[in-house]
């Protein structure tokens, strides 16, 4: 028996979760803006307050707006135009009403705005404009604006940290994806290949055959039907060939697959723990195989797992393999009745074993199990 453990971490969360973070910091500083703006109703006049108070929602409700929709890449133009205003704003909005929390608002716009090589010069554009004015509203009193800055610097870096994180974490869900996607493109391409180097193969054999039959068919007929004989024998090798293909690979075996898998986990940092023995035989190996490409497949498209089991064992004379991931989420999406999960069930039914796929009673785990008899030799 061989076992690997591998155990990768730093696996990251889903974009929600740096998306969170970062409007609660946003929520938390239009509450303390807000506050501010009322404590100075009185000194600035009602209507400066009111302007000032629509100035901080509005800018808030930009900078929510942009993280979500630049991030994805989904902005549209009337979006783009209301951030370039929101950023000046929250600059203007500070010597009116002291909300120096909108100058670390309108740095984190301008850094969600400007990408490529020009992002630099903008966001230090835009952060030296806000200190500017921090300092010239607070030039009477140098510490406090020493301390304005600070907090201005720490608040900005925050927020350009969550959003970038947002950023990096959708951008993982894609290639995550993208993975998804090439494994079953490369499967594709693999019988497509098989398919035509078998059919080719075939055909050619058996149209040759074919034709020195009727070559012989008149002066040497004995001849002629053994080459017709040649010809069914070679129709039903590639018969043979191609219901391999079209029920497994006839390429991968199954420890072939174990380590792909594995390196695949590996590249992703999901825990990838592997319990195997050798199966019986190599039809036993090659559904094997099937199940494991497929149940990781299916793992990448509808799950985000954080760990992944593959454990292959001998239990009363079956070969049994079981397949268990976590972080199933689509609750619309049901991995166990595609055409993929159809065809490995048929495959382990024709060789007289039991085939199941399906969530465990937690929900969050999705668990492929198959057993097949052992032949007798093998007992």
């Amino acid at each position: 028996m061989t076992t690997i453990d591998a155990t990768h971490e730093g696996h990251f969360p889903s974009a929600v979760v740096a998306f969170a973070a970062s409007w609660l910091v946003v929520a938390l500083f239009t509450f303390i803006s807000l506050t501010t703006v009322f404590d100075h109703r009185e000194v600035i006049g009602f209507g400066l307050a009111a302007l000032s108070a629509s100035i901080v929602i509005f800018v808030a409700v930009v900078t929510v707006l942009a993280q979500r929709t630049f991030v994805v890449g989904r902005a549209d133009r009337r979006l783009t135009v209301a951030a370039w205003i929101a950023i000046p704003l929250g600059i203007v909005v500070v010597p009116m009403s002291e909300v120096w929390e909108m100058c670390a608002m309108s740095v984190a716009i301008s850094s969600t705005l400007v990408r490529g090589r020009w992002a630099p010069a903008v966001v230090g554009g835009v952060f030296l404009a806000a200190t500017i004015v921090i300092v010239d509203v607070d030039r009477a009193e140098p510490l406090q604006a020493f301390g304005i800055t600070l907090f201005g610097i720490a608040t900005t870096v925050v927020l350009i940290a969550l959003t970038e994180l947002a950023r990096a974490l959708d951008a993982l869900r894609a290639s995550r994806e993208q993975i998804a996607r090439l494994l079953v493109d490369a499967e594709r391409h693999r019988i497509s290949r098989d398919l035509h180097d078998v059919i080719g193969r075939t055909l050619v054999t058996a149209q040759l055959r074919n034709q020195a039959a009727i070559q012989m068919f008149e002066n040497q007929p004995e001849k002629a039907r053994e080459q017709l004989g040649h010809v069914h024998d070679v129709l039903n090798s590639g018969q043979a060939d191609l219901r391999r293909i079209t029920s497994g690979p006839i390429l991968d075996d199954f420890m072939s697959e174990l380590a792909t898998v594995d390196a695949m986990c590996a590249r992703l940092g999901i825990e990838c723990v592997t319990s195997v023995e050798s199966p019986s035989g190599s039809t036993v190996e090659r559904v094997f195989a099937a199940i494991v490409r497929e149940s990781s497949t299916n793992m990448l498209k509808h799950a985000h797992p954080r760990r992944c089991t593959v454990r292959l064992s001998v239990e009363q004379g079956h070969d049994a393999l079981e397949f268990t991931n976590d972080g199933v989420t689509r609750e619309k999406s049901d991995p166990g009745a595609g055409t993929g999960i159809a065809a490995l069930t048929r495959q382990v039914e024709d060789l007289g074993g039991r085939f199941t796929a399906g969530r465990t009673a937690a929900g969050t785990e999705f668990r492929v199990a198959a057993t097949i008899p052992r032949a007798e030799e093998e007992l």
